[in-house]
């Protein structure tokens, strides 16, 4: 079952999220141990000021358990209105690091921040029925184009999010990373 994601959902979609950050090379996975970071991005998760909190996020459920999730939500300068991480981290004592750079999205798009399935349930076609789910928000936030970033070092998802409709529209630099920015008209 495709649902909005719920607070007592924040330490499975954190645990998802780890995915993301280890893939971004992001130095805060070197700095720090999972098991530090992990409580402080849980509790973010649960709070809506910050960018990645659960009411940004909708999950595919299988048997109770969560398989795969989505962060997703209003760019551009509507995005800038969260409080940065480092308030949190802060105050956990952690190194400081952000996931979200001005430049990775656009006014006027619905962004997909982050797509993940849980390992365990991959080539069941969650991924693409969380995708199809990624419509239907960004169609229901009003917004005209939904917009990603897809890492050059990823040509296989640069391929599916093509034949999906998505255009290159520029490029970013995110953690050291060179991504294509791809929109889709809706």
């Amino acid at each position: 079952m495709i649902r909005e994601a719920r607070k007592e959902d924040a330490e499975a979609i954190t645990d998802l999220f780890k995915v993301i950050l280890t893939d971004m090379e992001l130095p805060v996975m070197q700095e720090s141990r999972w098991d530090e970071l992990k409580p402080a991005l849980v509790e973010a998760a649960k709070q809506e000021r910050f960018r990645h909190n659960y009411r940004n996020a909708v999950v595919k459920e299988v048997e109770g358990h969560v398989a795969g999730f989505f962060f997703g939500y209003k760019g551009g300068s509507v995005s800038d209105s969260y409080e940065p991480i480092e308030t949190i981290l802060k105050e956990y004592g952690l190194p400081v690091f952000e996931t979200y750079d001005e430049e990775e999205s656009i006014d006027g798009e619905w962004y997909l921040d982050s797509l993940v399935t849980h390992q365990a349930y991959r080539g069941q076609g969650i991924g693409k029925e969380l995708l199809e789910a990624t419509f239907v928000r960004a169609k229901e936030s009003g917004l005209p184009v939904i917009a990603l970033n897809v890492d050059h070092q990823n040509p296989q998802a640069k391929a599916l999010y093509a034949r999906l409709g998505f255009k290159k529209t520029g490029e970013v630099v995110l953690a050291n990373h060179d991504y294509d920015h791809m929109q889709k008209q809706l």
